[in-house]
């Protein structure tokens, strides 16, 4: 393991050497890749321990514009195609200072909707923030996409963040991914999660694919994008940390 001989704010100093990962997103009909999404890696800390001590301050706001403006930069310095995937949380939005930076780099290259809004599970709803966020974006003229993450947890929010976010993205967790071709329970519960988004219109992404087992099964679903390390592990295309 390696030794942690800086501290966190220390390291998140200086953004620009944080490195981002950068996991493929595939279209089921075509195998044509989708898009990426955007994986924050702290080394020597885990994304966990970086937002932990961040929501312990209540600094995410911080958190949330290093991932937006340096994923953003490293997926075009990388020369990435398709759509950028953003984590976001739900309480947090990107600072008006911040913001402007993204807009640089968004006039031109994020139009078309190429930018997707994540929305993660870590934090609880919150109406200013999203309306903040969303409104941030709306001036860019990105068109961005908004995705729900970890669907289907079973924590009984499910429909309440459809009603929330209505998004355009939803992506099944993959605690209800994981060996779907031989669990009868996770079958009958994803049978009505995809009935319930696909009657809403809503693509639906199923994270998490890890087997040949897995991908076979789900073809059988109106699942049109899928994520896993089955299709592709998330990459660092270029060491920023030097």
């Amino acid at each position: 393991m390696e030794k942690k001989n800086i501290t966190i704010l220390e390291l998140m100093s200086k953004p620009e050497k944080i490195n981002f990962a950068f996991q493929p997103i595939f279209e089921v009909e075509t195998g044509n890749i989708y898009g990426y999404e955007a994986l924050m890696r702290p080394a020597p800390y885990t994304p966990m321990e970086v937002i932990t001590e961040y929501a312990r301050l209540e600094r995410l706001n911080e958190i949330e514009g290093i991932t937006t403006y340096y994923a953003a930069k490293q997926f075009l310095e990388n020369k990435l195609t398709g759509k950028l995937f953003l984590n976001s949380f739900p309480s947090a939005f990107v600072t008006d200072e911040m913001m402007v930076k993204v807009l640089e780099l968004s006039k031109q290259n994020f139009k078309g909707g190429r930018l997707v809004i994540e929305m993660l599970e870590y934090t609880e709803f919150n109406s200013h923030a999203h309306y903040k966020k969303t409104s941030q974006f709306e001036k860019a003229k990105t068109g961005q996409l908004v995705a729900i993450d970890d669907y289907g947890t079973g924590k009984n929010i499910d429909e309440e963040c459809i009603n929330f976010y209505n998004p355009d993205i939803v992506k099944i967790d993959h605690a209800l991914i994981s060996k779907i071709h031989t669990n009868v329970t996770n079958q009958k519960a994803l049978i009505d999660i995809c009935n319930y988004l696909d009657k809403k219109g809503i693509i639906i992404l199923a994270e998490g694919v890890e087997t040949q087992e897995e991908y076979d099964y789900l073809k059988n679903y109106p699942i049109k994008l899928m994520q896993g390390f089955f299709l592709g592990k998330p990459q660092i295309f270029k060491d920023y940390s030097n």
